[in-house]
């Protein structure tokens, strides 16, 4: 049977730069995306914007999509030909239940690759200071899961697991009393030390530590909540009250930095080195636009090397009042999704590898024909927007230039989110955008954080007079 294919990625556990090169290349060709509840949403910013995006998030005694009905989600979607990716927290194979969505699709013979992803088992004692093996502490490691699934028998082995020198416990929190009896009954010290990270790898990250007897205790006391790594073991002798992570200056806050294509990615990476949580908004594609004096009679092929350059380009003819009759031109896809995209519109091409033609329509010009271009924003952009901020009553904006006043407000208006406006405080860099900025936004006065990102912006405002 012929179908899609279906990509079992591992998002990792919150940080977004833990996802691997390889989970980044399956985004990039994903038709349709189910993710987790824990998935950092920049994460989906690496997928096509016109990709399906479907939340399959599960809460304690809440799942918003049953398992049973993800699966036939896989099912469906790789039936019609696309290419699904299921990006899963940490790693799929450590209490992700990929085993049973892989044999959903073999039972219907569609093929899958399965992506390994960071555990928060490991990635979060790192974060918080502490290795799971020590040479002094500790060789061997486990992990189990912290709860059970309803109305079920307690199938742990406490025994076996009580001989390993390191534990990691996911998802433990409101089993922390009987977790902790059970490894005393079976032999652990009371005074062994234990530790509690909760939100491991992200700005929000908290370590609570206490001694195996009164672990249950502390944890209720500091009001812990999921999602969380319980650690027991000597290695929690290495952790200090404030680890590496935590350590660094822009730990704990969140930035918005304003979109502008020369700049903002240097800035972005010089915050998120000093520990800050950044989001660069909006997310924005820019596509070519043919030059309005192209005589479509007369132009033998046109090439498309991806879907949203095929859906700009009837945008375009619409906007140009081109019956589609009037194109005489041969039409070259050089990627399925492209073909697929001018199959949506009645369209049939030819497929061909990326290579010359009379007029290449791309992410970037390419020909003589293409005068001008499209910026379109992610969809995703506006949700990382409002999850990053949602509990924020005010939220402070960096606008490193002119342009990137104009990018922030038409991508909240493209997103419907034109009541932040109120709420945000402006840093600007230099007086001409302070001027364009204040027309919309309050204007705050420079902060600690805004002289890392001045030397940042002149350096990238340097590197850029210089190319």
């Amino acid at each position: 049977m012929n179908s899609g294919h279906v990509y079992f990625v591992g998002a990792g556990p919150g940080d977004h730069g833990l996802l691997t090169d390889k989970g980044v290349r399956c985004l990039r060709r994903a038709d349709v995306v189910l993710y987790d509840r824990l998935v950092n949403p920049k994460l989906l910013l690496h997928a096509p914007p016109e990709a399906e995006y479907i939340y399959v998030g599960k809460f304690p005694k809440h799942h918003t999509l049953r398992q049973e009905l993800i699966q036939e989600e896989l099912v469906r979607h790789a039936l019609l030909h696309r290419t699904v990716v299921r990006l899963k927290g940490g790693d799929p194979g450590i209490f992700g239940r990929v085993g049973e969505e892989t044999a959903a699709l073999d039972e219907q013979n569609i093929p899958f690759d399965i992506v390994p992803g960071v555990t928060s088992g490991i990635a979060a004692p790192l974060y918080a200071g502490v290795p799971v093996t020590h040479r002094d502490y500790g060789a061997s490691f486990a992990v189990a899961a912290g709860h059970r699934k309803k109305d079920s028998a307690d199938e742990l082995d406490w025994k076996a697991l009580a001989g390993i020198e390191t534990l990691a416990f996911y998802m433990g929190i409101n089993n922390l009393e009987q977790i902790t009896e059970q490894l005393l009954r079976h032999g652990r010290s009371p005074n062994e030390p234990a530790l509690i990270i909760e939100w491991g790898t992200t700005s929000k990250q908290r370590s609570v530590r206490a001694s195996l007897g009164t672990l249950a205790k502390r944890a209720k006391e500091m009001a812990v909540i999921n999602p969380a790594i319980t650690l027991v073991g000597n290695v929690n002798h290495l952790h200090n009250d404030t680890s590496w992570w935590e350590k660094k200056p822009r730990f704990g806050t969140s930035v918005v930095i304003a979109y502008d294509e020369d700049v903002s990615t240097h800035l972005e990476d010089v915050l998120e080195h000093e520990g800050a949580e950044v989001l660069v908004y909006p997310k924005t594609s820019t596509h070519p636009l043919p030059s309005p004096d192209v005589d479509w009679s007369h132009i033998p092929s046109v090439q498309f090397d991806d879907a949203t350059a095929v859906n700009h380009w009837f945008h375009w003819l619409k906007e140009q009042s081109l019956d589609i009759r009037s194109v005489y031109s041969r039409l070259i896809a050089t990627t399925d999704r492209a073909r697929v995209q001018l199959e949506q519109y009645g369209l049939s091409s030819t497929m061909a590898g990326s290579g010359s033609s009379a007029v290449r329509l791309t992410s970037a010009p390419l020909t003589k024909h293409t005068a001008s271009t499209r910026h379109t924003y992610h969809p995703v952009s506006h949700l990382c927007l409002h999850n990053q901020f949602k509990d924020e009553e005010r939220t402070v904006v960096y606008f490193p230039t002119e342009r990137s006043v104009a990018f922030f407000i038409d991508g909240l208006e493209k997103g419907n989110l034109t009541d932040w406006i109120a709420n945000v405080d402006a840093v600007c860099f230099d007086e001409e955008t302070r001027r364009k900025a204040s027309v919309w936004f309050h204007i705050k006065e420079e902060d600690d954080a805004s002289d890392s990102l001045r030397r940042a912006w002149q350096s990238s405002e340097n590197r850029r007079s210089t190319i």
